[in-house]
């Protein structure tokens, strides 16, 4: 059995068709054709591993320092609830209810146990609650971990389910990947003046009200629009993958790793984890930060993810 031998840029091998090395100086591997050696570059690019998420008991959220300011606007999320859980929730609020500035995304029994997404007054800039049709949110409360994202782009809603079209639990299970589950055409554009830097984007809840039950991870936002081999990708089939510059290269505007960001901690400032209870969390880009300072709602970590 062959192997690769390690050497330095300075002291490398004596020349051979065929011979391969890696420099254990400039993480290069190179190859040597009888003459020449040709260096494949070390990218900088580390492992993706996911070990933690975030429990919500139903009262918990985390105030953030994220805001964005744009009329194109994505999110991804996984999320884990079973049925009988209150699904009252939001993923992110930019205000203190549904009605106000804002991005939400919420599923309610009162609204049919569908999907609304919301901004700049919930009469006018919004998809509807039921985007997906009646029971829509149903296929993601089998306890089961599930992928949630949508765009906006103006006024142009899509919103996608494990990467696709997915319906879960029907009797005639389907997942086109890349194509949206539910569209909606709003009556007013999603604008910069649709978000409102006095209210920062809420985890887990629309700012203490229709709070979240369940497991959420690798919580990301971007100010563009994801198109649907994007969305698909960061599906990855069931697996989550790095939607940042190590990864996918999608460009987020904050990403929050759940416990996995090299920068985040429990409550006592230590680096997290499985039952701990949160700290601080900081995205991977534009160093966005988000806590709980009252200690009975803090979300605890868990080494229960997605895979």
């Amino acid at each position: 059995m062959s192997t690769i031998t390690p050497t330095t840029s300075s002291t490398r091998p004596t020349a051979q068709a065929g011979r391969i090395a890696f420099e254990t100086n400039t993480k290069n591997i190179i190859v040597n054709d009888g003459t020449n050696w040709y260096a494949y570059n070390y990218d900088d690019t580390t492992a993706f591993s996911n070990n933690l998420s975030l429990s919500f008991d139903g009262a918990d959220d985390l105030q953030t320092t994220y805001n964005a300011a744009t009329s194109t606007f994505s999110m991804s999320v996984w999320i884990k609830a079973s049925s009988g859980t209150s699904m009252s929730f939001g993923a992110t609020s930019g205000n203190n209810s549904v009605g106000s500035k804002g991005v939400n995304i919420l599923t309610s029994t009162t609204a049919g146990n569908g999907f609304l997404i919301a901004w700049k007054g919930y009469n006018t800039g919004h998809a509807p609650a039921g985007l997906g049709g009646a029971n829509a949110a149903l296929d993601i409360l089998d306890g089961e971990w599930h992928h949630l994202a949508y765009t906006i782009n103006g006024t142009s809603i899509k919103l996608y389910k494990d990467g696709g079209d997915a319906a879960i639990n029907s009797s005639n299970p389907s997942n086109t990947q890349g194509s949206p589950f539910g569209t909606f055409t709003a009556g007013t554009a999603l604008s910069a003046g649709g978000f409102d830097s006095l209210h920062p984007y809420t985890i887990g809840s629309l700012v203490n009200g229709y709070f979240f039950t369940g497991k959420m991870d690798e919580l990301a936002f971007f100010e563009s629009e994801l198109s649907g081999s994007d969305v698909s990708a960061i599906y990855n089939s069931g697996v989550p993958t790095d939607v940042g510059s190590q990864g996918l290269n999608l460009s987020p505007s904050a990403y929050f790793r759940m416990g996995d960001g090299s920068s985040d901690t429990n409550s006592s400032g230590a680096t997290p984890s499985n039952l701990d209870s949160v700290g601080t969390l900081t995205s991977l880009v534009g160093g966005y930060t988000a806590t709980q300072s009252t200690p009975s709602r803090k979300p605890t970590y868990s080494n229960d993810t997605p895979s």
